[in-house]
């Protein structure tokens, strides 16, 4: 950043700083002054101001918002409710953009998980491979995890690195080699 940068992003962060400790105050009926900032620089001030209170005002709807896609995605897998277990939800708080937007999220991390969890869950996969270096451990045939891992990790298709870290935290082998 250029200096002349880094002083504007400083002004703007005093102005951001004044106008949300006005709003307070004045949510809290304290009294408020003219500050500094203001001053200064009272269109800046002015548009922040603008735009702090349109936030404020909009976090509530947000959380709404939040809450209602958090429940018709949790509705949509469930096996128990069916679908006019939505329509009800739908029928008393119809589904704003906000709303529609955060679902759409929700679903396409669940869809995302699903795939991921698929790929490491599959025989040979990243988990497969974690416990069977686990299990090589727990027959208690090395000294240290490190000499474990050191002499599996290629036959398993693994990096030293992955079967290390799938080590770590385990117990000690019951009959290990001394």
């Amino acid at each position: 950043m250029s200096n002349s940068e880094d002083i504007r992003s400083g002004i703007e962060g005093l102005l951001w700083q004044e106008a949300v400790n006005d709003l307070e105050n004045e949510r809290q009926g304290k009294p408020t002054t003219v500050g500094e900032m203001q001053k200064q620089f009272p269109d800046g001030y002015k548009a922040t101001r603008g735009l702090v209170l349109g936030m404020a005002k909009g976090i509530p709807l947000l959380a709404l918002s939040i809450k209602q896609a958090e429940r018709i995605s949790e509705m949509i897998h469930s096996e128990d409710e069916g679908l006019s277990s939505i329509q009800d939800v739908l029928n008393m708080q119809p589904v704003n953009a906000l709303t529609l937007a955060h679902l759409v999220r929700l679903e396409r991390t669940r869809t995302a998980n699903k795939g991921a969890d698929a790929k490491h869950n599959k025989p040979g996969g990243s988990r497969d491979k974690q416990e069977q270096i686990r299990s090589i451990w727990a027959k208690g045939n090395f000294t240290s995890r490190e000499k474990c891992a050191t002499q599996e990790c290629d036959g398993l298709g693994m990096s030293y690195d992955t079967a290390r870290k799938a080590l770590r935290n385990t117990p000690e082998p019951p009959s290990r080699c001394k």
